[in-house]
C-alpha cells in the first residue's frame, strides 16, 4: 500500500485548497452581511427603544388623567400597570457620566422620566386624598414633562435618523464594495481552482502521455527512446523508473541477442570459407592431376630419362627434363601448406625455363625480386597460374620479341608482385570479366589448371579478404601489354603462418 505522499496526496491537497478558498469566500461574505444586519438591527432597536420610551410616557399622561377625571378603579390599575413597565425602562438608561451628545440626551430622558413618574405619583395621590390644587398643579407639571420628553425623544430620534442615514449610505457605500468584492473573489477563486486543476491535471497527465507515446515506440521496435523523466516523487516516478528500466533491460537483451547472432553468422560464415577453401584446394589439385598423367609415375620417368641424357652427355637434355621434373614435383605438394616466396619464385623461373626451351627466341623472361622479402611466406602456386596466363592469352599469339617481366616489392604491410607482358592487351570488358571471375571456365584450359580466378578465390580466403580489388589489380589495353598486380598482405594469413 502506497502512503497518502504521491498523487493522493496532491489530490486531497488540491481538494482543500480549493475547499479552504470557497470556504473563506462564503465567510467572508456571511461576515459582511452580519455585520450590515447587525448595525441596521441596532438602529431599528434604538428607534423601537425611543419610540416606546415616548408611546409609554404618553399613555402614562393619558392614565393619570382618566383617573383624574373619572377616579376609576381600572384606571388606576392600568396607571399602576403601565407606571411599573416605564419605571422599569427608565432604570435600564445609564446615569455614568457621559460626553456623547446622545448618550446626554437619552440620561436626561431618564431623568425627566423619573420627575415624570414622581409628579404623576403626586397628582394621584392628591387626587385620592381630595385636594384638587395639588393634583391639578402635579397633572399640569406631568404635562410639561411629557412635552419635554417627547421633544427629547423626537430630537433624538432626528439625530439618530440623521446618523443612520450616514451610516446607510455608508453602510450601501461598504456594500457595493463589498459586492463587487465579493465577486472579485469569487471569480479569483474560480479562476485559481481551475488554474490549479489545469497545473495538477497537467502535470499528472504529461509523464503518462510521455509513457504511453515511448510506450507506443517500444512496442514499434524501437528500443532507443529518451528515459523518462519524473522530477515529483509519486507513484507516476516509480512507473517512469520500473518503464525505463524495463526498456533498458529489453534492449540490453536484445543487443546481446543480436551479438550472438552475430558471433553465430561470423562462425557460420567461417565454417563456409573454411569449406570453400577446402573446395577449392580439392579441385584444385583434382585439374592439377586431370592435366597430368600419372604425375608420380612421370616424375620418376623423367629422372630416369635425365640420368640418361646426362650419361650420353646431352647435357642441354638432361636441363630441360630435370626441370620438367622438379615442376611437376612443385606441383605434388599440397597447395594449403604456405611456402616461402622464394620458393615460389624459383618455380615460376623453372616453369619459364621450359617455355623458353619450348618457344625458343619468341618469349624473353626477366625478374626484379627484392631480396629481403624472399623468406616471407605466401600461399603454393599464387604466381605462376598468372605467369602462365600472360604468355598463353598474351604472347601465344606473338612470333618474336614476347616479354614477360616478374617484379617483386613490398612495404612494411603489402608486397606487390607484377606479372607484365608486352602481348595483345585486353579491354575494359575483358578485366572486369577476370576481375569478377565470372568465366572461371576460361581457365579450364590451361596447362595447369588453376587460373587466375582459383588463384584470387584462395589468397581471399587464405588471408579473409573480400574485395577482389583488394587482392589483385590489372592495367591493360588492346595491343598494349598487360599488367597484373598481386597485393599479398604481410600479416598473417588463415593459417597463421606468415
Amino acid at each position: 500500500m502506497f502512503a497518502p505522499s504521491g498523487i493522493r496526496k496532491k489530490m486531497i491537497f488540491s481538494y482543500l485548497v480549493t475547499i479552504l478558498i470557497l470556504g473563506l469566500t462564503s465567510v467572508f461574505s456571511y461576515y459582511n452581511a452580519r455585520v450590515v444586519l447587525d448595525r441596521l438591527k441596532e438602529m431599528v432597536s434604538d428607534h423601537v427603544y425611543l419610540n416606546e420610551l415616548s408611546n409609554d410616557a404618553h399613555a402614562l399622561v393619558i392614565e393619570v388623567e382618566k383617573y383624574l377625571s373619572t377616579k376609576s378603579s381600572d384606571t388606576l390599575l392600568n396607571y399602576y400597570t403601565l407606571y411599573n413597565a416605564l419605571e422599569s425602562k427608565a432604570g435600564s438608561i445609564s446615569r455614568e457620566t457621559t460626553y456623547d451628545q446622545d448618550e446626554l440626551m437619552l440620561k436626561n430622558i431618564g431623568y425627566m422620566i423619573d420627575c415624570l413618574l414622581q409628579e404623576a405619583d403626586l397628582a394621584v395621590k392628591a387626587k385620592r386624598g381630595r385636594i384638587g390644587s395639588e393634583y391639578v398643579a402635579h397633572f399640569t407639571r406631568v404635562m410639561e414633562i411629557d412635552d419635554h420628553i417627547t421633544s427629547y425623544v423626537n430630537n433624538l430620534l432626528h439625530r439618530r435618523l440623521l446618523e443612520g442615514s450616514e451610516q446607510y449610505a455608508v453602510i450601501n457605500k461598504n456594500m457595493t464594495y463589498l459586492s463587487y468584492l465579493n465577486i472579485l473573489v469569487i471569480v479569483l477563486s474560480v479562476l485559481f481552482n481551475i488554474f490549479l486543476a489545469l497545473l495538477f491535471a497537467h502535470r499528472l497527465t504529461k509523464p503518462i502521455v510521455e509513457l504511453a507515446h515511448a510506450a507506443d515506440k517500444v512496442a514499434a521496435g524501437n528500443f532507443d527512446v529518451k528515459p523518462v523523466v519524473r522530477e515529483a516523487d509519486d507513484e507516476i516516478n516509480i512507473l517512469a523508473k520500473a518503464f525505463n528500466k524495463m526498456t533498458a533491460n529489453i534492449k540490453s537483451y536484445i543487443d546481446e541477442i543480436k551479438k550472438q547472432a552475430e558471433i553465430e553468422a561470423k562462425l557460420k560464415k567461417q565454417e563456409m570459407e573454411n569449406l570453400q577453401m577446402k573446395n577449392l584446394l580439392k579441385d584444385a589439385e583434382l585439374k592439377s592431376l586431370q592435366s597430368q598423367i600419372n604425375p608420380h609415375f612421370l616424375f620418376n620417368t623423367l629422372n630416369t630419362a635425365s640420368q640418361l641424357a646426362m650419361m650420353e652427355g646431352a647435357d642441354q637434355s638432361s636441363e630441360f627434363i630435370e626441370n620438367v621434373a622438379q615442376l611437376y614435383r612443385y606441383n605434388l605438394r599440397k597447395l594449403d601448406e604456405p611456402i616461402t616466396l622464394e620458393e615460389e619464385i624459383d618455380h615460376v623461373i623453372k616453369y619459364m625455363y621450359i617455355i623458353q626451351v619450348r618457344f625458343g627466341d619468341r618469349v624473353a623472361f626477366h625478374t626484379e625480386v627484392d631480396s629481403k622479402l624472399l623468406d616471407l611466406k605466401v600461399p603454393c602456386t599464387i604466381i605462376q597460374p598468372i605467369v602462365e596466363n600472360a604468355f598463353i592469352h598474351g604472347l601465344s599469339d606473338l612470333d618474336t620479341n614476347g616479354t614477360i617481366s616478374l617484379v617483386v616489392r613490398g612495404d612494411d604491410k603489402t608486397i606487390f608482385i607484377d606479372v607484365i607482358d608486352n602481348g595483345v592487351g585486353m579491354d575494359e570488358a575483358g578485366i572486369k570479366t577476370l576481375l569478377a571471375g565470372i568465366d572461371p571456365g576460361i581457365t579450364s584450359r590451361q596447362v595447369t589448371g588453376l587460373g587466375v580466378y582459383n588463384v584470387v578465390n584462395r589468397l581471399k580466403l587464405f588471408y579473409n579478404i573480400e574485395d577482389s580489388r583488394d587482392i589483385i589489380e590489372i592495367e591493360s589495353k588492346p595491343g598494349r601489354g598487360t599488367k597484373v598486380t598481386l597485393k599479398i598482405p604481410r600479416a598473417k594469413g588463415r593459417s597463421g603462418h606468415d
